[in-house]
């Protein structure tokens, strides 16, 4: 009988667990990605990696988690058109571009958007910095460059 009511006590938190892992359907990732890039069209999807067309037709893709966070995102265009809104207190695409210019430094072409061990949130962009093509980290939570190398 002590075993029995043993391995019932024991399972318990398993199954709490399992109950409380949350996951996502696509229903509700479609509607944060319509947040996260206002007006854009899915183009193709492949789980849950989503390639769009924003209102400028320029190409993005946004991946999520399980639980229907953001993984990651990127685009070709981050000074050409390219929006994109992560929420959670973190700076937008336009407010992390807005910071490199600051900064003075030149935006352009590719950029992404991903978890750093070092950093925590950041955006990554491409641009030019006395003809040189240039790489920098900007923070997302409040626009700081946290690195700047040469591409």
């Amino acid at each position: 009988m002590m075993k029995v009511l043993f391995v019932l006590i024991a399972g318990i938190p398993a199954i709490s667990l399992q109950a409380q892992a949350k996951k996502a359907d696509d229903a509700q990732i479609r509607e944060s990605l319509l947040k996260i890039v206002p007006e854009a069209k899915v183009v193709r999807q492949d789980g849950h990696e989503y390639k769009l067309t924003t209102v400028k037709q320029t190409l993005m893709e946004v991946e999520f988690n399980r639980d229907g966070s953001i993984d990651d995102a990127s685009g070709d265009a981050a000074a050409a058109g390219d929006v994109f809104v992560p929420g959670n207190g973190m700076l937008t695409l336009a407010q992390a571009l807005e910071s490199l210019n600051k900064a003075g430094k030149t935006p352009s072409g590719d950029w992404s958007y991903k978890k750093s061990f070092m950093h925590g949130w950041v955006y990554e962009l491409e641009g030019f910095e006395n003809g040189k093509k240039m790489e920098y980290l900007i923070s997302a939570k409040d626009g700081a460059l946290v690195k700047e190398k040469k591409d």
